[in-house]
């Protein structure tokens, strides 16, 4: 078994994604009004619409607690809106707001900077295998991991 945390996958892909994390929220401080958990959020509403807020404590890897916390204090800014499911009064559905979306297109730009910083050095093709690969790392593990 390797032991070097340079070649352990978990390690390493975990290590870039906190990286990228610092990152963004140092570059984020002077041009989003948004925290990354709730850029995160918005990234997540963006790509699959209107969805309950448990979903969306799953996808954020948080507890249902802590999203509402978190969602309460969007829904102040207006960057977020909720209702009642009307199949399921329990649940409370979440969609963003115009003004979150135009925020969005911000944290946009702001990962577009980091992926240019990350992949400095890198080809063209080299960006576009890696990002494949990663795609196919996540097929593999999505039928496992979501049954």
């Amino acid at each position: 078994m390797e032991t070097n945390l340079e070649k352990r996958f978990g390690f390493l892909v975990a290590d870039v994604g906190r990286l990228t994390g610092k990152r963004f929220d140092d570059l984020a401080r002077s041009s989003l009004d948004l925290t990354r958990a709730q850029c995160r959020a918005l990234a997540y509403l963006a790509h699959y619409g209107e969805i309950n807020q448990v979903r969306l404590a799953d996808l954020m890897e948080v507890a249902p607690i802590s999203a509402g916390r978190l969602l309460d204090r969007m829904e102040e800014g207006d960057w977020i809106a909720r209702r009642p499911n009307p199949h399921d009064r329990r649940e409370r559905m979440v969609r963003m707001t115009e003004k979150a979306a135009q925020a969005l297109e911000r944290a946009r730009r702001v990962g577009d900077v980091i992926a240019e910083e990350a992949l400095r050095g890198f080809t063209a093709q080299e960006s576009d295998q890696l990002m494949a690969m990663l795609q196919r790392v996540r097929g593999n593990l999505v039928g496992i991991v979501d049954r």
